[in-house]
Formats: structure tokens, sequence, C-alpha cells
């Protein structure tokens, strides 16, 4: 359980009221990383949605142009960022890597969880999942552009 307050900056949670704030907090729980260390891999079941508190993750996926296939860096979430939507969306595969950019302190939701609140109360899964729905949408504006680089640089340097 973390204290509810902690959760009031975060984009994911606007629009919620303390109660709704107060029986997410009551889900959620610190988890803390190093410097490079993986918090997850692509391709993996996703069971964790988190939340950054401190620190800067970078997201990252592999690029199958050529062989080999190469990773590239997608995004950065800093401070207040959330990750990890997979665990909320089928089929609960991670769509990238996460990796610690320098020591990390996350607060973690349990997908499970997430979703059996949302049965109970439609109101805040509809908030989060409208928060999320951007998420994702950024992220994939954000693939497609990173793809069109690579595949530029591709053809320019012949790799």
């Amino acid at each position: 359980m973390v204290p509810y307050r902690l959760l009031q900056g975060f984009e994911l949670f606007d629009g919620l009221n303390e109660d709704e704030l107060k029986t997410l907090a009551t889900l959620g729980h610190e988890e803390n990383f190093d410097e490079g260390e993986v918090i997850f891999q692509e391709g993996t079941e996703a069971r964790r949605v988190y939340l950054l508190l401190e620190g800067r993750v970078a997201l990252r996926f592999r690029l199958p142009l050529k062989p080999p296939s190469r990773e590239t860096t997608i995004d950065m979430v800093s401070k207040g960022g959330a990750f990890g939507w997979s665990a909320l969306v089928k089929p609960h595969r991670l769509t990238a890597t996460a990796i610690c950019s320098e020591p990390t302190k996350c607060l973690a939701f349990e997908g499970e969880a997430l979703k059996g609140l949302f049965q109970e109360n439609n109101h805040v899964g509809y908030v989060m999942m409208e928060h999320l729905a951007a998420i994702i949408a950024s992220r994939l504006r954000d693939v497609r552009l990173q793809l069109i680089r690579e595949i530029g640089q591709s053809l320019m340097y012949g790799w």
C-alpha cells in the first residue's frame, strides 16, 4: 500500500476523486531498481503497470529491418510517466523492454488487481483507460517516427 496522496500527481489518475485514489493506493507498492537494471523484457507476459516516482526508464524494442535485428529506444519515461500498460490490454504481452537509465523508484500495480477494480468501479476503469489510450497513441506516434528514421538510415547507409 502507498500513501494515496502520492497518486495525485500522476496523469493516469487525473479525474479520480479522493476515495478512488485511496482504493487505488491499497493496490500499489514501491519497487526500486538500479541503473542498467531491466524491469521487464519485450515479448514476455505483462503483469504490472508502473508509474515512475524517481529516475528515468528507457523503453526499447527490436527493429527487425535486416539481420541482425537492432534494438532502439522509442521513449524515455521520466517522473510521473506510466509504462507496462500491456498488463491491462490483451494479449498481455510487453511491447518493449524497460531499462533503467539511472537509479529508479516506481509504483507498481498488478494488472489483475486493477482490472478487478475496474469491474467494481467503472468510473475508475474509464478514466484510467482513457489516459492509457493517450499514452498508447503517443508511443505509437514515437514508434512510427523512429521506424521512418531507421528505414531512412538503412536506405542511406545500406544497413
